[in-house]
């Protein structure tokens, strides 16, 4: 496996120790160049030893690790970073929906494995998109969603997504402005969508835009979307469906 070269930034002494020994212990393909305890000096290290991530820390003094990406032209983001935050779980959907990763505190073994395995699926989209979105997410009501298909990558506002549909390793969004985008990921990573308000798993195999259904047959459990699709309504489903409509 190729060597990732990565600096870990946090104002934290003991967390940047604590980082760079559960890597050093399981990561062997990891190879830490440097720490650094804040944003300016990330961005000098960045620019002198051109690592290929950053482990980036949020809450810091003087700037927030969102901030870093602001001294950099866009030709000069040659790194991926994965947040490392003690974000809330609500906040955390924003990270899911932008495609940028994150570590929460304290940092699991299990869950940096997962962290490193997703690098190579991010492979291609701008770190500015995801990082647009991701701030986009977190200071608006109109989240949105960045999703790559094989030859291209689109951010979709979430109101857009009509109904998403697995389809063995693959998934389907069906929208209003790009048609239906075919996705390298299962369904089960879009489960978070759930929490966000509008959307409902009315099946093993979907999930709905609670905004854009226009009818329910209770008879033969079939959901009606706004693009005069059918999708399929689990009968453990129905009332709970029911419930979200009319509340």
């Amino acid at each position: 496996m190729d060597k990732i070269t990565a600096i870990i930034v946090d104002d934290e002494p003991n967390a940047r120790k604590a980082l760079r020994g559960l890597l050093a212990e399981n990561f062997q393909q990891i190879n830490i160049l440097g720490d650094c305890k804040d944003v300016p000096e990330a961005v000098k290290t960045i620019h002198k030893l051109k690592p290929d991530l950053v482990f980036l820390d949020i809450d810091m003094p003087g700037y927030s690790g969102f901030e870093l990406l602001d001294f950099f032209d866009e030709q000069q983001i040659g790194f991926k970073i994965i947040f490392v935050t003690a974000y809330s779980e609500y906040s955390l959907r924003a990270f899911e929906s932008s495609a940028v990763d994150y570590l929460l505190k304290p940092v699991r073994l299990e869950h940096m494995e997962r962290a490193i395995k997703k690098l190579n699926s991010t492979r291609g989209i701008s770190e500015n998109i995801q990082y647009e979105v991701l701030k986009n997410n977190l200071g608006s009501q109109e989240k949105k969603l960045v999703l790559q298909t094989v030859e291209l990558i689109y951010v979709l506002k979430q109101d857009d997504i009509i109904f998403i549909q697995a389809e063995g390793s693959y998934t389907k969004f069906f929208t209003t402005t790009h048609g239906v985008l075919t996705i390298t990921k299962k369904l089960l990573d879009f489960e978070y969508l759930e929490s966000d308000g509008s959307f409902f798993r009315t099946h093993r195999s979907y999930i709905v835009n609670l905004n854009h259904i226009k009818k329910v047959d209770k008879k033969d459990y079939v959901v009606m979307m706004s693009n005069e699709m059918q999708v399929h309504l689990a009968q453990d489903k129905k009332n709970l469906l029911l419930e979200r409509i009319i509340a």
